[in-house]
């Protein structure tokens, strides 16, 4: 068979290309191909994982961090993909009220909630209840669903850490834009550390209040703080530790020997 009468070979199809396994969905934002982990910058070289399919004890999307690389974030969400997923702490929960709904319900009544028309033997009007008023977490959602889950998540953890106002601290946050959540805390921390004091003096009292304004760390997801001052130096904003040594000197009395200054002193420069 001459070369002209030869069939032509069909040609071999091209592999689809694979998918990329993570997308970005944002500034500091990663989203795997699947939707189910988020990637989030949480500044300072930090990294969260939100693992969508792993429900935390309030029912939540898991979070897990901080991590200190991007790449490190992504392997901490490989380790967790390679493990059967949790349930939800809160599916018995869930199940067991909806056992209580069914019996709760009248004898021979509908679970529906519908009602025998006037007039009628058969004909059922459904008696719908009146949806929710919508909330600012739901217009939030609208327009920024990671934004959301991540305010609902704040007022989660503020609620088990006992304040009963969370849900106005976020929406101040967030809404006004303005570190509620952090002066909170804040708050929280100088209170805390005034009463771990027995029988504290003054200059006690001074101390641990400088301390606790000074930095707090950031955790569970919450923000940190820190003192600083402004228009520094070189335009400078330094951080701003007062030790004990610090406060006796600004109240006029001698240093405490017995009480070393946290803070080296640094050479002095000459001017000129």
């Amino acid at each position: 068979m001459s070369p002209a009468n030869r069939p032509a070979r069909p040609r071999a199809a091209k592999a689809p290309a694979a998918p990329r396994p993570w997308q970005r969905a944002g500034a500091g934002r990663y989203r795997s191909a699947d939707a189910r982990f988020t990637l989030e910058s949480g500044g300072g070289g930090r990294w969260f994982v939100t693992d969508a399919a792993s429900p935390d004890e309030l029912g939540l999307s898991r979070t897990s961090g901080p991590f200190a690389t991007l790449d490190a974030a992504k392997a901490a969400a490989e380790r967790a993909r390679s493990l059967p997923a949790e349930p939800s702490p809160l599916a018995d929960r869930m199940a067991a009220a909806r056992t209580r709904s069914r019996d709760a319900a009248a004898p021979g009544e509908p679970e529906t909630g519908t009602s025998r028309s006037p007039g009628s033997t058969d004909a059922r009007r459904t008696r719908r209840p009146a949806p929710p008023p919508r909330t600012w977490l739901d217009d939030l959602a609208d327009r920024d669903p990671d934004a959301a889950r991540a305010a609902r998540r704040l007022i989660a953890v503020l609620e088990q850490g006992g304040a009963t106002d969370a849900d106005t601290i976020v929406r101040r946050d967030v809404l006004g834009d303005r570190p509620a959540v952090a002066i909170r805390l804040a708050a929280r921390a100088v209170l805390d550390a005034i009463a771990a004091l027995p029988e504290p003096t003054a200059i006690d009292v001074a101390v641990a209040v400088a301390g606790a304004l000074a930095s707090g760390p950031a955790r569970d997801g919450l923000p940190g703080w820190e003192l600083r001052e402004r228009d520094g130096a070189g335009g400078r904003a330094r951080l701003i530790r007062i030790t004990p040594d610090e406060l006796l000197a600004a109240a006029g009395e001698p240093p405490d020997p017995r009480t070393p200054s946290s803070t080296p002193a640094a050479p002095e420069r000459e001017l000129g």
